[in-house]
């Protein structure tokens, strides 16, 4: 375990100089190994070499900047060591196989290769560390319905499914709509519960389809905006009973609030979390705001 105790603070200290000249030799000092011993045990244990390490963390968090912010390019490329911009954009088309203003034209919702955690519990007492998608999804509008919930009543009347029943008699009034198999849940908690039992927590839950824009709004839905954001994607097969593949013995929010969140390196973000259901498939999409 010292290893990986060692090498996590490396890799601390990797994220903490992400926008600096960061050195081997000072990267090494960290873990308190030598250059060749480091060298072997990181690219062993992390699955690639320390460099690469590096230059993926930074063109990822170079991608999010890109995609998220309004600053020009150059500025972005410099501000994480690049030394001009044409090579942060050649170094950018290998990673991603298109320069950065592509990316930000098309307003894609690429994938982040996150900071690596050597320290999570995996298997431990039976329990797995499942590893989601990171991706930066971009903005949404949502229209729908909204209603407050209190979980021990939802669980004694299946409030949640009698929302979602109600939504479904007034969908085709809805113009402008994106995709007509998609359906979006998001939950809006309030902070004063936070601290209370789990079946005495109130929220806001909304039932809602995506829209191009809002126009017409019929009377009684709502607007819900999913702001620009990273965020950890988790599939749930229902047919199968399975979360990214594996067979859990406890709620999907119990284990990703009990056993992912701490074991992962986020923290949760204030944007809602929210679920994505196809009507024609068995999986439903579970979005969690991180930062």
């Amino acid at each position: 375990m010292s290893y990986y105790i060692n090498l996590q603070k490396s890799i601390n200290y990797i994220e903490s100089n992400l926008k600096n000249n960061l050195k081997l030799e000072q990267i090494s000092k960290v873990a308190g190994y030598s250059i060749p011993h480091f060298y072997r045990v990181f690219s062993a244990i992390v699955g690639c070499p320390v460099k690469e390490y590096v230059r993926k963390r930074k063109l990822s968090n170079a991608m999010f900047d890109v995609v998220t912010k309004k600053c020009n390019i150059t500025e972005i490329a410099f501000e994480y060591g690049f030394e001009s911009h044409e090579a942060f954009t050649r170094s950018f088309k290998v990673a991603y196989g298109a320069p950065p203003s592509s990316f930000r034209k098309s307003q894609v919702e690429p994938n982040l290769y996150e900071k690596i955690n050597l320290l999570s519990k995996n298997n431990e007492d039976g329990v797995i560390i499942l590893k989601p998608q990171i991706i930066c999804k971009d903005e949404r509008l949502l229209l729908g319905i909204a209603r407050k919930i209190n979980q021990s009543e939802n669980i004694k009347f299946d409030l949640l499914l009698k929302v979602k029943n109600e939504f479904m008699e007034m969908v085709n009034t809805i113009e402008n709509r994106v995709n007509t198999e998609l359906y979006y849940a998001a939950y809006d908690y309030n902070p004063e519960d936070i601290s209370k039992e789990d079946d005495e927590i109130n929220y806001t839950y909304f039932y809602c389809v995506e829209v191009s824009e809002y126009k017409n709004i019929p009377d009684d839905m709502v607007k819900k905006i999913l702001p620009q954001g990273k965020y950890a994607v988790f599939n749930y097969d229902t047919k199968n009973n399975t979360l990214n593949g594996e067979r859990l013995n406890q709620s999907i929010y119990d284990y990703i609030d009990g056993s992912w969140l701490p074991n992962s390196g986020f923290e949760l973000a204030e944007t809602s979390d929210y679920e994505v259901f196809n009507e024609n498939e068995n999986f439903i999409d579970y979005y969690i705001s991180i930062k």
